[in-house]
């Protein structure tokens, strides 16, 4: 059976790489193809084998992630592919070799780390609830009601909690921003994935204040109490912070 060459990213030359990656596919091993000041991170793969399975998206994702922890990483997406090896010299390292060396330069000594946190959904309905007069009311006219008679009114309770907890959601945004932002070579405010979802930042951190970021990051926890549960993910491969090729700035 024939092979094609998966690439998972892009590193300086003469990298050791850690143990424990994980090649998609069933492949062999992980390794490295060196050309002048780059390398590329790759394995073989079946070429009549179909990627695309979730083993395979979580394979890519433990290899690129496992490898921005001990270096700078330029991650490629997943599904990946090329012909051979000859090819990832060819259209991949020597025909961008400017731009991935600039790049990372860039990224030097950085590492991504997200930071998501979620609401106690009881606690935060019973503040706002607390808090506004209006939305009181609005509870006590329909609590054991006929919902169908209550429709509109309901309709009116669920926009007004819907309106404060985006208001509250910009406001813990903000705020985890500025508690950790100094920590930060950058920072990207993501949208929530779930409807209990409190905040979600990729932020960019050089490894010599990981210690001081994660520090301010459980001070924040701290703050919050249980009102907000945070998880820190990283470091994981700094896809929210790849520099743009300097000839597509503006």
């Amino acid at each position: 059976m024939s092979s094609a060459t998966y690439v998972y990213a892009v590193v300086a030359a003469d990298i050791d790489l850690p143990e424990g990656l994980t090649p998609v596919g069933g492949g062999e091993e992980v390794a490295v193809i060196d050309h002048g000041r780059l390398a590329a991170v790759v394995s073989d793969v079946p070429r009549d084998a179909p990627l695309g399975s979730r083993e395979d998206l979580l394979a890519h994702e433990r290899t690129v992630n496992t490898l921005a922890g001990s270096t700078t990483v330029l991650p490629m997406r997943f599904g990946g592919v090329v012909d051979d090896d000859r090819a990832v010299v060819d259209e991949l390292l020597a025909a961008h070799q400017e731009y991935f060396a600039w790049a990372l330069e860039q990224l030097d000594g950085c590492r991504q780390f997200v930071l998501a946190g979620r609401y106690d959904s009881d606690r935060l309905v019973a503040g706002i609830v607390e808090a506004d007069p209006e939305i009181r009311q609005l509870g006590e006219a329909v609590r054991g009601k006929d919902p169908d008679a209550t429709y509109y009114e309901r309709i009116r309770l669920g926009e007004a909690i819907a309106g404060h907890v985006e208001r509250i959601r910009s406001d813990d945004a903000d705020l985890a921003v500025e508690r950790l932002g100094p920590f930060a070579v950058a920072t990207s405010v993501k949208e929530p994935a779930s409807e209990d979802g409190a905040v979600e930042l990729a932020l960019l951190v050089h490894r010599d204040r990981v210690g001081d970021f994660e520090q301010a990051v459980d001070a924040l926890g701290d703050e919050w109490d249980e009102r907000v549960r945070l998880r820190l993910i990283g470091p994981v491969a700094p896809y929210d912070f790849l520099p743009e090729p300097p000839e597509a700035e503006g």
